[in-house]
């Protein structure tokens, strides 16, 4: 499993670990689908990016359709196609 080392609020690196073995590491952070980097912040909940919330592969492609929604609806278009 990927975790995230973190000082001061801050990923300072990122290794793989087996779960049992991660008490020996009490500073490492589960990133689970979470594509975090060295840099990016962490709030003890989320990890943020240029102060953005990083965002799973599968929560960044739902954000992406809700943005392509609004856009299609600014310009008068049904997601099902046709003018709205």
């Amino acid at each position: 499993m990927n975790y995230a080392l973190i000082q001061d609020g801050v990923v300072t690196n990122l290794l793989w670990l087996y779960p049992a073995n991660a008490h020996d590491f009490p500073d490492a952070v589960p990133v689970g689908d979470v594509p975090a980097a060295i840099g990016d912040t962490w709030d003890g909940e989320h990890f943020y990016r240029g102060g953005k919330r990083v965002l799973t592969p599968a929560e960044q492609a739902a954000a992406d359709t809700r943005d392509m929604r609004d856009a299609l609806a600014l310009l008068g278009v049904s997601p099902e196609g046709g003018e709205g």
